[in-house]
């Protein structure tokens, strides 16, 4: 497994990865009924040209039900070490990503992004902490999934949360008072607005994640256009 990137300095370490390996079944313990999972994961489909997806470890389907764009799973027990992760279209069955990843303890999200035209598909594995926020607060983090857009500064309201956040970068959780904010996502260079979202509303005790995803300049019908999506991790 070759890991292509991981985020720069100050945001959570992230792989983004191709190709193909085993995934490992959930361990299991003699001695206690209760098995705990080690790890647990996310899985979202921001594939900007695939359209729904099921996704396998080798004949096994993990999700329940078809994962459409810009929808999600919950979390997933899977067991710590390597696994892959093949994405097949819901319709033709062809597979557009394998994803390996690698798991230890924790919570994580995969994030299926790129293109199928190109073949430029690939997977974002990030690390969640899921931590309860402090009272009347919410958490909210920021995941660039866009694979054609430019790297951007994320705010919220006013508040610059994380600058110069590029393609296949997460950043960490921050803390903010519960209320309605205006997310807003400007180009690390020139400072321009690239996208906004107002009336978010962030209840307290809650955990966000916001995805750029889509396509700068997308071909109509075929391709998703650049949007925000607001998922709860919680």
């Amino acid at each position: 497994m070759t890991p292509l990137n991981y985020a720069s300095k100050g945001l959570l370490a992230i792989v983004a990865l191709t190709g193909l390996f085993t995934f490992s079944s959930c361990s299991k313990d003699d001695d206690d009924p209760t098995v705990q999972p080690d790890a647990t994961v996310k899985i979202v489909n921001v594939l900007a040209d695939a359209g729904s997806v099921d996704v396998f470890n080798g004949s096994s389907k993990l999700n329940s039900s078809t994962i459409a764009y810009g929808e999600s799973t919950g979390y997933l027990n899977v067991a710590d070490g390597d696994a892959t992760f093949d994405f097949k279209s819901s319709i033709t069955g062809n597979t557009v990503l394998s994803a390996p990843v690698k798991f230890k303890d924790g919570s994580y999200s995969l994030f299926a992004t790129g293109e199928t035209d190109g073949n430029t598909t690939v997977g974002i594995l990030t690390e969640d902490d899921l931590g309860a926020p402090a009272s009347g607060m919410a958490k909210i983090r920021f995941v660039h999934a866009a694979s054609n857009a430019p790297a951007v500064n994320f705010l919220v309201n006013d508040s610059l949360l994380q600058t110069s956040t590029a393609y296949k970068s997460a950043t960490e959780f921050k803390q903010m008072a519960a209320g309605t904010y205006t997310v807003r996502l400007d180009n690390a260079t020139s400072g321009e607005t690239a996208i906004s979202r107002s009336d978010v509303v962030l209840e307290a005790g809650k955990i966000y994640t916001v995805v750029a995803q889509g396509l700068l300049n997308p071909t109509p019908v075929v391709e998703q256009p650049f949007a925000l999506n607001i998922m709860a991790n919680n």
